[in-house]
Formats: structure tokens, C-alpha cells, sequence
């Protein structure tokens, strides 16, 4: 059994807003059917990149192994790593900040509040991230799901 935790977007919101306009604009180009048709295709491809890349982690149970992958359209693209070294399954609750500035100087911050699921060593020393959620009933469900398919043992954060 495999279970796919679809993340979100590898590029910010306004890097999403300007994919957007490309694939407008290529699809313009695109219809216009003269010689600016092939710099629609680029404009377009370029467009469909920026728009449709995510990144999520696949699961494994069956055979104990992660996969983290980018995903363009439909392609998904990553390495399976075996989960023999881990025996723990973790819930973290995070603070994250971002900071950004106008062009003009004025600081802006986003503040929200995440709860990733972690794979742990047996020390607690190495950990392996494998979704975020923003609902804490969730996470802690989705968690011990995880660790009862794994057969891992679910436990709080206490580095040795």
C-alpha cells in the first residue's frame, strides 16, 4: 500500500501570478499563427512549470520506503530511500515566519503555525520529514496511521 501526501507549490504565490500571465501570453502567441507562434511555445512551456511544480512525498508501507519528489504536470520525479534505519514516527508543532519587503522598504511577515509528521532514528538524532498539515487533529490521525502501517513506534521529540 502506497500513500501519496501531495505538498504545495515549490515557487512562492507571486512567482505563481507571473505562470499565469506566461501561459495567457503563450497561449496568445500561440494563436496568432505567424513566426512569434514559436516563442508561444516557450512562453507557454515556461508557464506550465511555474504554474503546475509541486513537491509531495510518497510512502511506501509494504516494502518501508519514502520517496520525496517534484511532480510537473504528471511526472513525478525522486528517489526511494528504504526506511530501515527509522523506528520512530514523530508530530512536531512548528512556528513558521517569512519576511518579505515592497519596493518601497515596508517589511512585511506571514506567521502560521504547521504540524509535520517526522520519521526518527532510534537515538533521535536524524529525523525524515514527510507532510505538514494545518489541523492538528489531523496530523496526530494521519500520524498514528503512519506509524501503525510502519509498524514504527509513535513517539514525542527527546533527543538522546
Amino acid at each position: 500500500m502506497k500513500s501519496d501526501y501531495k505538498g504545495e507549490s515549490v515557487f512562492p504565490l507571486m512567482f505563481i501570478i507571473i505562470g499565469i500571465t506566461l501561459l495567457l501570453c503563450g497561449i496568445i502567441l500561440l494563436g496568432t499563427f505567424d513566426s512569434r507562434a514559436n516563442v508561444g511555445i516557450i512562453v507557454l512551456f515556461l508557464g506550465i512549470l511555474v504554474v503546475f511544480t509541486r513537491k509531495g512525498t510518497i510512502v511506501d508501507f509494504k516494502n518501508q520506503r519514502i520517496k520525496h519528489y517534484i511532480a510537473i504536470l504528471f511526472l513525478k520525479f525522486g528517489k526511494w530511500k528504504t526506511l530501515h534505519e527509522y523506528s520512530y514516527v514523530l508530530l512536531l508543532r512548528l512556528n513558521q515566519k517569512s519576511y518579505g519587503y515592497s519596493h518601497t522598504g515596508v517589511q512585511f511577515t506571514e506567521r502560521k503555525k504547521i504540524y509535520r509528521i517526522c520519521l526518527l532514528n532510534k537515538n533521535h538524532r536524524k529525523r525524515l520529514n514527510i507532510t505538514d498539515f494545518k489541523d492538528k487533529n489531523k496530523a496526530l490521525s494521519e500520524a498514528q496511521g503512519i506509524a501503525q502501517n510502519l509498524k514504527f513506534e509513535f513517539v514525542d521529540y527527546n533527543p538522546k
